[in-house]
């Protein structure tokens, strides 16, 4: 029996494991599996890969229990995270021809995933023998001539659809390490680049029309759109961007749509001719931790389903996700008996409720300080199934990464057997959780440091320093309301009263790409409009010393005031909670309901 949190990549799962796996999830992001082009935006581990790992046509055969050909669409998945197609060099060409380069290689890396794609599909391409030689020898060799490309030595008879599928693939390969070899030559050669004599191929007038084409083969679904899975799209660079963005604007995809999953780290919207591409009208997008902060509900949901899954499916039992991730019993049982009083303290014979909110604000609060005052080393238990899922902030990797390791430390600390265990003791739960807390601003940060730890000419500062500065300062700040006597205790969230400038707008973005802060909004103060909405990320709870549910608040600050966390996360803690001290109201300090 294996570890049953235990997280791999959605590319090395079989389809049956993943569809014996996967939690529907697009009834929250229904534009990702229907036509159009789409942007499915999230920091790392929020399933981007793994809706797209189901959506791929062996999942979807299972799913749909059907051939290839009854499918409603037929995926075809192009990575870019682990590729070689960004090549420094080509900016010493003129614009023109960076972009002519950036996109042969673009087209030609997608092109040959495509085809790939294909290949896993073997039974179902057999019968179409026939077919695929006429497809290779009148249309690929076809579009490759013109790219071109001389085909003399590509007309060859073969007796498989697979070895067809296979010849396509290496030609592609070979047309597109043409064009990197001579990237290489160019960052080698003089001041003046050298001619090239290669194939130039572009979406619409290679890679769209191949693809039309092989719509009409017997195994493709017919009539139905092709869905090109462009995943980890922000390692591309500037130009390479600007021409995904250009095929966008083509607005094909009744065809063939444009899935692109990003990190929350795009590098632009605009087209090789410098317009934008709108949404709605060109694309959708979703933003699926904005959804699941805002949504804290379904994302629950999610969560319960995917344990319940796992448990059953690798170690053959069915167990409530609250009772394999019990809470401390002796801790909540002193935090009710706190409840039990402040509902006296606040009831009010004419507001029925009083009480009972009070209670619901208040009562961690009021433990927390208590624990404060008691003896050493007495502290806030983060067990239990629902603090879990909450201070995995809408990110699924920040549970069940965790939950690998309690249950892995469960089994070398106690020395039982993976077949015996039922639950994950409360102490493991806890000791695990804050432990991750920590790693995730303290290790995780590394990432940040080797690439952006550089600091700029004349700056005392760098990038990452920023970021960390941003993060301590809020943390903070949130935690000295959260121990205070305020009406509103438990905040994880700043509403800016205005637009930041340039360089807190910059580490803003960063803080999200790396899944530090999420980003929503709120209607303002005045009823005029709505503002920008930040929220810290809840995974960060232990390390500050934070209740990660309960009653959510957030606070309004001009973006000035945000700013000094930049460089000093402590005077920017005084300046924020300055009426914190003599318990004075703070008029900045409102209620957020419509969030959580």
């Amino acid at each position: 029996m294996r570890n049953p949190f235990e997280v791999n990549t959605p590319e090395g799962i079989s389809a049956k494991e993943v569809y014996e796996l996967f939690v529907d999830v697009f009834t929250d992001f229904y534009q990702v599996p229907e036509i159009g082009h789409t942007f499915l935006n999230g920091p790392r581990g929020s399933g981007k890969s793994m809706m797209f790992r189901y959506m791929m046509p062996d999942c979807q055969k299972i799913d749909k229990n059907c051939s290839l050909s009854e499918l409603e669409y037929f995926s075809l998945y192009a990575p870019i995270k682990l590729t070689d197609i960004n090549y420094p060099e080509l900016d010493r060409l003129k614009d023109s021809s960076n972009t002519f380069f950036n996109e042969h290689l673009l087209t030609t890396y997608v092109a040959s995933k495509c085809f790939n794609n294909i290949l896993q599909y073997r039974e179902d391409i057999d019968c179409c023998l026939e077919e695929i030689e006429r497809f290779y020898n009148e249309t690929f060799l076809w579009y490759v001539d013109i790219s071109g490309q001389n085909i003399d030595s590509y007309k060859v008879k073969l007796t498989s659809s697979a070895e067809y599928i296979e010849k396509i693939v290496k030609i592609l390969d070979e047309i597109f390490l043409k064009c990197k070899t001579y990237c290489k030559k160019v960052g080698l050669s003089p001041a003046v680049p050298l001619e090239y004599n290669g194939p130039l191929c572009n979406y619409l007038d290679f890679l769209y029309p191949l693809l039309m084409e092989l719509k009409k083969l017997a195994f493709f679904p017919a009539d139905k759109p092709i869905f090109i899975l462009v995943d980890d799209a922000g390692y591309l660079n500037e130009t390479q961007t600007r021409i995904l963005n250009t095929w966008v604007s083509y607005r094909t995809s009744k065809d063939i749509s444009i899935k692109i999953s990003t990190q929350l780290d795009y590098k632009s919207l605009k087209t090789v001719t410098n317009k934008t591409i709108d949404s709605p009208h060109d694309y959708s997008q979703v933003n699926i931790a904005t959804v699941y902060t805002t949504s804290n509900n379904n994302y629950y949901k999610r969560i319960e389903r995917i344990v319940s899954k796992r448990i059953e499916k690798y170690l053959e039992k069915k167990i409530d996700p609250v009772d394999f991730f019990p809470f401390d019993a002796d801790q909540d049982k002193e935090i009710e008996a706190i409840k039990a009083n402040l509902k006296l303290d606040y009831s009010n014979p004419d507001k029925a409720y009083a009480g009972g909110d009070a209670a619901r604000r208040y009562a961690t609060s009021e433990f927390v300080k208590k624990l404060k005052g008691s003896r050493a080393g007495s502290h806030f238990n983060y067990a239990g199934f629902d603090n879990l899922v909450d201070i995995s902030s809408g990110i699924i990797r920040h549970f069940l990464e965790p939950a690998t390791r309690m249950f892995s430390n469960h089994i070398s600390r106690n020395e039982v057997k993976v077949a015996d265990i039922n639950f994950i003791p409360v102490i493991i739960q806890d000791t695990i959780i804050k432990e991750y807390s920590s790693s995730f601003l303290e290790n995780e940060f590394q990432k940040v440091i080797e690439e952006h730890g550089h600091k700029g000419e004349n700056e005392r500062l760098s990038k990452a320093d920023k970021l960390y500065n941003l993060i301590i300062g809020l943390g903070q700040m949130f935690h000295r309301i959260f121990v205070s006597d305020r009406a509103e205790r438990i905040v994880f969230s700043v509403a800016l009263n205005d637009n930041p400038d340039n360089e807190l707008k910059e580490i803003i973005e960063l803080a999200e790409h790396y899944g530090y802060l999420h980003k929503s909004s709120i209607g303002n103060k005045q009823g005029t409009g709505r503002c920008r909405l930040y929220i810290l990320s809840r995974t960060l709870s232990p390390y500050f010393k934070l209740d990660p549910a309960g009653f959510k608040g957030y606070k309004f600050m001009n973006s000035s005031l945000l700013k000094i966390s930049l460089t000093d996360p402590a005077r920017f803690e005084r300046e924020a909670n300055k009426t914190l001290s003599n318990g004075g109201e703070d008029p900045q300090l409102s209620l957020l309901t419509e969030l959580d």
